[in-house]
């Protein structure tokens, strides 16, 4: 990665995280634009805050320091996107609070239900190699685990799954603490301990209600698996993170103890938990396992907006405008959310596990775009804010 570092700068622990978010920031903002200063762009939307509803007018500006120290967020990692482009990314804060290890743009973070994207463009990048239909019945496809009967026996096809228009329970999962058991996609679908909720099944008819699932997305990290002879992790660093070059990023959950430069969790009053590793372990992987950076996420938030832009992309451009659809009567295409119509047509997904939380989205008409990761429980009344200052700065 080119990217161009400002010097490092000595912390003493002694110092506050406000002061060493401001410090850090110095330190790990980058910028992919030889021609420009490296920090500046980030530097003004870092000083260019404003509450969700305040009048830009009238309402003074508040600096993204201050914020993350409101909201008791330690660590932030951005990356904007422009012209299909990751084109400024960097850190701000530290790993764990009390801490001076700096964020920067190669810091991972579990980024939640963003994951569904990266699963939902595993789905497709296999259905552009001829390996499986996303109009088909998964039950074609499973080989180990019986589906519960539909209503009607109706089929419940991948569009379905991915677009939360199945008919099935299970809206999410909780985290799991470092040394606790760890279910199997089998005990994840089954209901069975470990796992802490009911079996997967169907609510409504497929493809007659709009019902966010996480479960089903398990499903969905099954059939990969069983089409394709593979565990799921080793199968997304085949197929989607090493031809984007995502080298750090992964579905392996727990992190291993090799991982290193990892942004640790926080709760809502911005303290350390998950002690003492620091970090939970998210084991339903497709609908909520990955861990990856704002610079490997960013890539890949360019590559979907590349792929629908133009013919010979990570995906074919038929199959990415098709994953940029709604599926009646879903408010989401074959992953992602979109948003808007022309000019104004965007992909959109957050991330909430419940220590981190996660923003992507890119706009498809101009190739614009923003990541946002957060290592607190309160980052998504953060990035809300960090969303509106790009949006101002970047004449979104």
């Amino acid at each position: 990665m080119n990217l161009t570092t400002l010097p490092s700068l000595i912390i003493r622990p002694a110092m506050s995280l406000l002061t060493i978010a401001a410090i850090f920031f110095a330190h790990s903002a980058m910028a992919r634009d030889a021609g420009q200063e490296a920090a500046d762009p980030l530097r003004v939307l870092a000083e260019n805050l404003r509450p969700l509803n305040g009048n830009e007018d009238i309402v003074p500006r508040y600096n993204l320091s201050d914020r993350m120290e409101r909201y008791g967020v330690p660590g932030v990692a951005i990356a904007v996107l422009k012209n299909r482009k990751v084109v400024h990314v960097g850190g701000f804060g530290v790993l764990q609070a009390g801490g001076i290890e700096a964020v920067d743009e190669n810091t991972l973070f579990s980024v939640g239900s963003v994951s569904k994207v990266a699963a939902a463009a595993m789905v497709l990048k296999l259905q552009a190699g001829g390996l499986l239909d996303v109009d088909r019945d998964v039950r074609e496809y499973l080989r180990s685990w019986k589906m519960p009967t539909s209503p009607g026996n109706a089929p419940v096809t991948l569009r379905l799954i991915l677009s939360h228009t199945a008919g099935f329970n299970i809206h999410g999962f909780g985290d799991f603490s470092p040394g606790a058991a760890l279910p199997s996609v089998y005990d994840t679908l089954n209901g069975s301990v470990p796992a802490t909720h009911a079996p997967l099944r169907f609510l409504s008819k497929p493809g007659t209600r709009y019902r966010y699932s996480g479960g089903g997305y398990t499903l969905a990290q099954l059939v990969m698996a069983d089409l394709t002879q593979q565990g799921f992790p080793a199968l997304a660093r085949e197929i989607l993170f090493e031809p984007l070059g995502m080298t750090r990023s992964s579905f392996v959950n727990p992190l291993p103890a090799d991982f290193v430069n990892i942004a640790k969790a926080h709760n809502g009053q911005g303290r350390p938990v998950a002690l003492p590793r620091g970090y939970e372990a998210m084991p339903e992987m497709a609908a909520s396992g990955l861990w990856t950076s704002a610079a490997e996420l960013g890539q890949l938030v360019a590559t979907l907006i590349e792929s629908h832009r133009a013919p010979g992309g990570y995906l074919p451009q038929p199959i990415a405008r098709d994953m940029m659809t709604k599926v009646n009567p879903s408010e989401h295409g074959i992953g992602p959310r979109i948003e808007g119509v022309g000019a104004s047509r965007l992909f959109q997904h957050g991330g909430a596990n419940d220590s981190y939380r996660a923003w992507i989205e890119g706009h498809l008409a101009t190739g614009d775009g923003l990541v946002v990761l957060t290592n607190g429980t309160r980052g998504h009344e953060l990035y809300r804010e960090i969303r509106k200052a790009a949006a101002d700065v970047f004449d979104w």
